[in-house]
């Protein structure tokens, strides 16, 4: 299957962190088809760079599970499971606000203000890449300060790879997405830390509902 993959040189990541991101992102809009085995020297060739960053960003890729190294055969791309994802999305609603309320112990002026920036910035856009980019950011800002390093360890495992990806799934989906963002500001500036986590749930629960049901429908 031949897939158009650019690289945007004035982005500030490393050359492999860029590949895996392209890679990643056209494995979730569908470009690359599960069962689909990717060719390093194809992505090399299409990439404009060596193998090397191509072999990290597939080892990158593996470890978020996206891709399986199989003998023979290199890396294949792998169909997440419906129970896999309600998994994630439970256990994501779960902890992942008890993580935002210990962080919010620690909030001051200046996290406020960054995280009101970064709200403007994914209103602003209208590219879905950087608004990915930009809610991770968001999200981890939110849960920075919690000083619980295991549960910290463990919705990184969580949060890392397919739910960053998700508004690539559901791009009409965004707009929701920004007024919970802001709703959770509006309560963090109040004070009402439950108020937050609770935004924070039903945000989670929301949009691993509509992957499901967006991956029910193909």
């Amino acid at each position: 299957m031949t897939v158009n993959l650019k690289l945007h040189t004035q982005d500030l990541e490393t050359i492999p962190v860029k590949i895996c991101r392209v890679i990643r992102e056209a494995i979730i809009k569908g470009d690359f088809q599960p069962g689909e085995r990717l060719i390093q020297d194809e992505l090399a060739k299409s990439l404009g760079v060596s193998r090397m960053p191509i072999r990290e960003a597939i080892k990158q890729l593996e470890a978020e599970g996206y891709v399986t190294l199989e003998p023979h055969k290199g890396a294949i791309v792998r169909e997440f499971s419906v129970k896999e994802i309600e998994e994630i999305y439970f256990l994501r609603s779960k902890f992942e606000p008890l993580v935002v309320k210990e962080s919010l112990k620690f909030i001051n002026t200046n996290i406020i203000q960054q995280l009101e920036n970064l709200i403007e910035e994914m209103n602003q856009t209208k590219e879905v890449s950087k608004f990915i980019e930009l809610n991770i950011v968001f999200h981890n800002l939110l849960i920075k300060d919690c000083p619980w390093e295991k549960l910290n360890s463990f919705i990184k495992n969580l949060w890392t790879g397919f739910p960053q990806q998700t508004p690539h799934l559901l791009p009409d989906q965004i707009e929701v997405s920004k007024q919970e963002h802001k709703a959770m500001i509006e309560a963090i500036k109040v004070g009402n830390d439950q108020l937050v986590c609770e935004i924070m749930e039903r945000h989670i629960i929301r949009a691993g509902n509509q992957v499901l049901e967006n991956i029910k429908k193909k």
